[in-house]
């Protein structure tokens, strides 16, 4: 049995043919793996269960085989999240948690005393719970994707909820938000995955208003340890910090910069982003930005 590389939340070791994962310090984390393993299980996308012991919250797994991911990762890796997503259904509330709801109050704290004029941005900012029940993996990142022919597979789910598929499908689009590096997605590339992932669930979406709640949510900043109810976006003002190959304020700016160009869906949110992503350029100077793939996550 040869012990594999994990985040601090877990221990995980190959058994041949087997993984074998223990989740440490959080039973909570662990029953949410396990009920979501369990619930995507019919859609080829999660490993299989083989055993588990709630007591030391230990989990064996199948292996996954995975391949170098190719240059179009991002279409299977739509696809996949679309099957994912569509695992669950309203039959299916109360076995995970429900997803959060941003609170823009210290996005709003923030954009003040940076200066910035709010508007009727403020307008756009009452986010509701939309009522879907897709199955959410909870960190989509890379590092927690694997690929074959076959498409992608999905592990470490132990951040799964019930909520809006969408919020993670835009991952393409404000650079992947809960991952240690900020990966952006050429255009052709983004609208090719978001065309499969809309094929794969036969509908369509607007995706302009999830991308403003990765925005506006704070605790996408730091790592999953890390985000313990601290108001990060107060934080940020006094003091810059490095999150792997980006920065916290590099994080922030990305994404003032993809929301500063929703002018047709989201106009008024779209200017303040546009104002607030100018004063950060002026204040902070230049931000280092890596946008690369990793396996880091």
């Amino acid at each position: 049995m040869r012990k594999l590389g994990s985040s601090q939340r877990s221990n995980v070791w190959r058994d041949g043919e087997r993984i074998i994962k223990q989740v440490i310090g959080d039973p909570k984390a662990f029953e949410r793996e396990i009920t979501a393993l369990r619930l995507a299980e019919h859609t080829g996308v999660v490993p299989r269960i083989l055993e588990v012991d709630h007591a030391t919250r230990t989990v064996v797994l199948e292996r996954l085989r995975s391949d170098r991911p190719g240059k179009d990762w991002v279409v299977d890796y739509a696809r996949g999240l679309a099957k994912l997503h569509m695992a669950t259904g309203p039959e299916h509330a109360g076995l995970l948690p429900r997803q959060e709801i941003p609170d823009p109050e210290p996005f709003l704290r923030f954009v003040r005393a940076m200066d910035v004029e709010i508007g009727k941005a403020e307008e756009e900012l009452a986010f509701e719970d939309t009522g879907k029940f897709d199955l959410l993996h909870g960190d989509p990142c890379p590092g927690n994707d694997m690929y074959t022919d076959e498409g992608a597979r999905f592990v470490d789910l132990e951040g799964a909820a019930l909520g809006d598929g969408l919020t993670e499908l835009v991952y393409l689009r404000i650079g992947f938000p809960t991952c240690a590096t900020v990966t952006e997605t050429p255009r052709e590339l983004r609208e090719a995955a978001e065309q499969a992932y809309f094929g794969e669930r036969g509908s369509k979406g607007e995706l302009e208003d999830a991308c403003v709640r990765w925005l506006v949510q704070g605790d996408a900043l730091v790592q999953r340890a890390e985000r313990d109810g601290t108001d990060y976006l107060a934080r940020v003002l006094d003091e810059d910090w490095f999150w792997y190959s980006t920065t916290a304020r590099g994080r922030l700016m990305f994404r003032a910069r993809v929301v500063a160009t929703f002018t047709e869906t989201h106009p008024e949110m779209s200017a303040l982003a546009q104002r607030l992503h100018e004063k950060m350029s002026r204040v902070w100077k230049r931000q280092r930005i890596k946008t690369r793939r990793t396996h880091v996550s």
